[in-house]
């Protein structure tokens, strides 16, 4: 808490650069499992260039980690200085580590599509992923045109639009702004009134203000519907044949749980694991992290998605107070393991067996997507 107030002093008040050093963390304090590609004797592996992210829970020391436990060859890459196109020529292959933030997306978008699409370099994560981190507008398209139960939500570039239908809109409305996570751009329109009062701000010159002191909410409303259900919003992540999971609970007086710090660990209900690994293998991505609620008919909507997951610790599910993991079999059968993981490990491992050892038939999501186009997923015994 001390550190933040001097930073807020510092940046705010003194305006000094808001620069911060990379973040370390111990990898190594919640003993996680170590993940381990299979990789042929005979395959060359590629020389890595690892970014360096600036987040309180830092991606790239569990990059760092499982590079070092796989033997592959990496130095870190110093991809903000002006020489970075230079200096990212020596590597096979650049493995991002994103900082939450527009402002940081930005530069990393820019950089892996000039690196990816225009000299043919490898990069995790693609730029087809960085186009999803962060940004729920585009999230939502997706959703939808995948034909995945996303809930009801109403995005608008046009405030006549807004204005002619805010007396027939579903209230209370969940409006959110394209960025942001923790529920920081959430807020809660309960009427007409306070909808037009919302967007006439959202449509003025300036935008409105946002939790980003340089970033403004500007000329769109996402507006979700509200599920009226328990009260609980459900993440569960999948990586691969690894899945895992926990609840969030709404502090009192306050209808988000995202961000409320009341996390529940306990197991997961199928339904939901399978609305995630089907949402996982339309998405197509190495990791993804599906928030869901269940309405009152025990129904569960997709609120958003994450490809890129930032946790505290491995261990993000317990089964009758056991933390672990369920991996997914060939057979469907959901079985539950000790064993705890990083999903930033997990998620590199997936990439390199799709981009580097097997064809994109042969990678994992095929047996993500039997499973659940035949409906044979179940829980298994625990090992």
């Amino acid at each position: 808490m001390l550190t933040r107030l001097m930073r807020y002093m510092s940046i705010r008040i003194l305006g000094n650069p808001d620069i911060r050093s990379p973040r370390e963390d111990d990898v190594e304090l919640y003993k996680p499992c170590d993940v381990i590609v299979d990789w042929p004797q005979d395959k060359e592996k590629p020389f890595v260039g690892l970014t360096r992210d600036i987040n309180e829970n830092p991606h790239w020391t569990k990059f760092r980690r499982f590079l070092k436990n796989n033997g592959f060859d990496f130095e870190i890459f110093e991809y903000h200085r002006s020489d970075w196109l230079e200096a990212a020529e020596k590597f096979d292959l650049i493995v991002w580590s994103p900082n939450s933030g527009p402002a940081e997306l930005d530069e990393i978008k820019r950089k892996i599509y000039i690196l990816e699409k225009k000299l043919g370099k490898k990069c995790f994560p693609d730029y087809e992923t960085v186009l999803l981190c962060d940004d729920k507008v585009f999230l939502t398209y997706l959703l939808k045109i995948k034909g995945l139960p996303v809930a009801d939500t109403f995005i608008s570039n046009d405030f006549d639009e807004i204005e002619s239908i805010k007396d027939r809109l579903p209230y209370p409305l969940v409006s959110k702004r394209f960025h942001g996570a923790s529920s920081r751009e959430v807020t809660l329109i309960r009427n007409p009134r306070e909808l037009a009062a919302y967007s006439r701000r959202v449509f003025s010159f300036c935008g409105m203000k946002a939790s980003n002191a340089y970033f403004r909410q500007k000329n769109y409303l996402y507006l979700q519907k509200f599920v009226d259900g328990d009260g609980l919003d459900i993440r569960v992540n999948v990586a691969g044949d690894v899945i895992t999971g926990y609840f969030r609970k709404p502090k009192k007086n306050d209808f988000r749980a995202s961000g409320s710090g009341v996390v529940i660990k306990e197991d997961l209900p199928l339904e939901a694991i399978e609305i995630a690994l089907k949402t996982y293998d339309l998405i197509g991505k190495a990791m993804l992290g599906v928030d869901m609620m269940r309405d009152k008919e025990g129904k569960y909507w997709i609120i958003e998605i994450s490809p890129f997951i930032g946790v505290i610790t491995p261990i993000q599910m317990k089964v009758d107070e056991i933390p672990g993991s369920y991996f997914l079999l060939e057979d469907g059968t959901l079985q539950f393991t000790e064993e705890t993981y990083w999903p930033q490990e997990l998620a590199i491992k997936n990439f390199f067996e799709r981009n580097y050892l097997f064809p994109e038939a042969e990678w994992k999501s095929n047996l993500v997507r039997s499973v659940v186009s035949e409906k044979k997923l179940k829980k298994g015994c625990s090992v």
